[in-house]
């Protein structure tokens, strides 16, 4: 026999065995009684050895056997999952972070570009009547050449917001209303603001409609444009009078304001306006056009649109302010504006609606000693129908009757 032989004993058919004579599995240099033991007896395998586990011969038992090992392989590791939710959340909530992070700083950069009054140094939270904030608006019509008209105040509104109610009331008062100005007797209302700006304007619809109105904004006509382009424009519906009239204040303004070609309405019926076009629609009151008490309808036409589309989404929102903001003076401090927001927001996004003072059919029209024209009324009938629709929720318009 070679000496090259692996095993040092063979059987007579040249087998490997032990030296008890036991056959050897070559394979495995273990012997077969070895093995067959160990399969009968799993705790007895030597580390790093595997043996196969004999397959059962009912293949009902094979199938429950296998069932287990079918579902471990089907699901994911528990663990994965949940890191890889921790990590989506962990994104959104980030995403948020920095969402709230810019509005906070945009509202921020807004609070600095207003002008601001610094004159009464009331807070509008304790001026605040019944959980209901009411601030005057004043849209003024400066013209830096015509040094001999001044300043008017061409529209006078006084805005409540009303956050219990969640309620946004605008109230025009006409501008020439024949009221009592403090230390000029007898005059239009809109010619309190060329007397004494806006304090003596607040001072005179205190006195005369029995109000207590501390605090005020003033939005120049001449910038009233960008703030409603700020938005995309109105949609309003016009007569050929209106068209015809407006047109003439367009080329007006585009012509001698901004020197820039003028941007007339083409045609009457339902118009989209732009800014330029919008803003001299709502200050035109000749021409067969409904003089004064129109002309506050026409406002508050511009008005509710510009607010329902500011208020539509945040994004329009932020646009609105931006253009809004660098155009306003106002007596109300940072402070005072972070409090009516919050106040606001806190109760859900307001409604708006709007009247005109005096009412039809409670007022006349008269003439001054000097020739001018105004408008008479009873002011403890207009003073009436303010507080119950401010305080008391009465929209005058419904029960006039």
């Amino acid at each position: 026999m070679s000496q090259n032989r692996k095993y040092k004993y063979y059987d007579e058919y040249g087998q490997p065995v032990d030296e008890k004579g036991r056959a050897i599995n070559p394979k495995t240099g273990r012997t077969y009684e070895e093995e067959e033991r160990e399969n009968r007896d799993p705790s007895r395998r030597t580390s790093g050895q595997y043996r196969k586990r004999p397959r059962s011969s009912n293949w009902e038992e094979r199938e429950v056997e296998a069932r287990p090992r079918r579902q471990q392989r089907a699901q994911p590791p528990r663990r994965k999952k949940r890191k890889k939710r921790g990590s989506i959340v962990k994104k959104i909530l980030l995403v948020l972070v920095l969402i709230i992070a810019l509005v906070i700083a945009d509202i921020c950069h807004l609070l600095t570009l207003y002008t601001y009054d610094d004159t009464n140094e009331s807070s509008l939270a304790a001026n605040t009547e019944e959980g209901i904030m009411t601030v005057a608006l004043f849209g003024v019509d400066t013209r830096a050449n015509e040094a001999s008209s001044g300043t008017r105040a061409d529209a006078i509104m006084l805005m409540s917001v009303d956050p219990k109610r969640k309620s946004i009331k605008l109230t025009s008062l006409m501008r020439d209303s024949l009221v009592d100005v403090p230390g000029h007797g007898q005059t239009k209302l809109c010619h309190a603001y060329g007397y004494g700006g806006p304090q003596l304007m607040l001072q005179t619809i205190n006195e005369d409609f029995d109000m207590n109105v501390k605090e005020y904004m003033v939005v120049d006509f001449a910038e009233m444009a960008s703030i409603i382009d700020s938005v995309g424009g109105v949609t309003v519906t016009l007569t050929e009078d209106e068209v015809k009239e407006t047109n003439k204040y367009i080329d007006e303004y585009c012509w001698k304001t901004l020197n820039i070609p003028t941007q007339r309405i083409e045609g009457s019926g339902e118009q989209t306006l732009n800014g330029i076009q919008a803003m001299t629609y709502g200050r035109i009151r000749k021409g067969n056009t409904g003089g004064d008490w129109k002309r506050a309808e026409r406002q508050s036409v511009v008005l509710n649109q510009v607010f329902s589309k500011a208020t539509s989404n945040p994004i329009t929102m932020l646009k609105f302010l931006n253009g809004l903001m660098p155009n306003v003076t106002s007596s109300m401090s940072k402070m005072d504006f972070v409090y009516m927001g919050l106040t606001t927001i806190v109760h859900g996004m307001p409604k708006m609606s709007h009247i005109r003072l005096p009412l039809d059919g409670e007022w006349q029209y008269g003439t001054t000693s000097s020739g001018a024209s105004v408008i008479r009324f009873r002011d403890s009938v207009l003073a009436s129908h303010l507080h119950s629709y401010i305080y008391d929720d009465i929209d005058p318009t419904k029960n006039s009757d």
